[in-house]
């Protein structure tokens, strides 16, 4: 089975650009990330050498709900996917908060094919882009002392996200 590889990142680090991030868009602690419109910003052409967003249909997407291809620099969203996010669906926000973690942290270059390798947790863009994701959305060093439904309900996310990032801010 092939699988891909990018640089080590820690949690730790992963956690410091979602929170640098959260602040540079001047996003309140205790407070919903607002992905859709940071999304549709950046790639408003104000920001357009950072990505271009497609909004794609679902014929053309299959079952992938979104994805992103770095070295083109294109983040693309399945049309459903991308309309659930506009409408506060915590599965597809995190979807597009997961992509989001690919276009910051998975620059061209980043990312090898590592062909029948087992490959630390670390160094998987995958585990990279949904533990920025989860950071982004839910800062674990906001939740200490929350329940997890006033977590899923203060950042409208997922019962998994609120319940991995109140066990998280353990360890803070």
């Amino acid at each position: 089975m092939d699988n891909f590889r990018t640089s080590p990142k820690s949690r730790k680090q992963i956690r410091e650009i979602a929170k640098e991030l959260r602040e540079i868009l001047g996003v309140l602690p205790r407070t919903e990330i607002p992905i859709v419109k940071i999304i549709e910003f950046f790639a408003s052409g104000l920001e357009s050498e950072d990505f271009t967003l497609e909004i794609c249909d679902k014929q053309e997407m299959k079952e992938v709900y979104a994805l992103t291809m770095p070295r083109e620099k294109v983040l693309k969203i399945r049309e459903d996917t991308y309309m659930e996010a506009c409408s506060g669906n915590p599965r597809h926000l995190f979807t597009i908060c997961h992509e989001l973690g690919h276009v910051i942290l998975h620059r061209t270059n980043t990312v090898v094919l590592a062909r029948n390798e087992r490959i630390k947790k670390y160094e998987d863009p995958e585990w990279q882009a949904n533990t920025f994701a989860a950071e982004l959305m839910v800062p674990a060093d906001e939740v200490k002392g929350m329940t997890v439904e006033e977590i899923m309900y203060i950042y409208n996310c997922s019962y998994t996200v609120a319940s991995i990032q109140l066990q998280q801010s353990k360890y803070i």
